[in-house]
């Protein structure tokens, strides 16, 4: 079941990305890990620019929450949740300064059961 609700959050996520965005997921200590980023085309000296990493972590308490919710319940969770991606998305800076000689750490972006509820 928790696999299945991880595919289903990513398509939920997905459309408030950009198109050409990779997104990769897995398990981990009970969360879910979300890892995205994409190619930017806004420097014409780095034709293979990337944005800088974005990775979400849906905490297991959060995910058990939901599952113990009803579906009405979980379609204002769905909603909330795309409401506080859309909200970081519309303020996150995706330009780094890609000097290959330092590492640009990804912007973290937590969901706990506060999120979702």
């Amino acid at each position: 079941m928790t696999e299945d609700l991880l595919d289903y959050w990513l398509r939920i996520i997905k459309p408030l990305l950009p198109a050409n965005a990779w997104v990769a997921s897995r398990l981990s200590h009970g969360d879910y890990l979300i890892q995205i980023d994409w190619k930017i085309e806004n420097d014409m000296h780095q034709s293979n620019k990337r944005s800088r990493k974005i990775e979400i972590t849906i905490k297991e308490a959060a995910i058990d929450d939901y599952l113990n919710k009803d579906k009405n319940e979980r379609e204002l969770s769905d909603i909330k949740m795309k409401q506080w991606i859309s909200e970081r998305y519309n303020t996150f800076n995706l330009d780094c300064d890609d000097n290959e000689s330092h590492y640009v750490s990804p912007d973290k972006w937590r969901i706990s059961k506060d999120v979702l509820n």
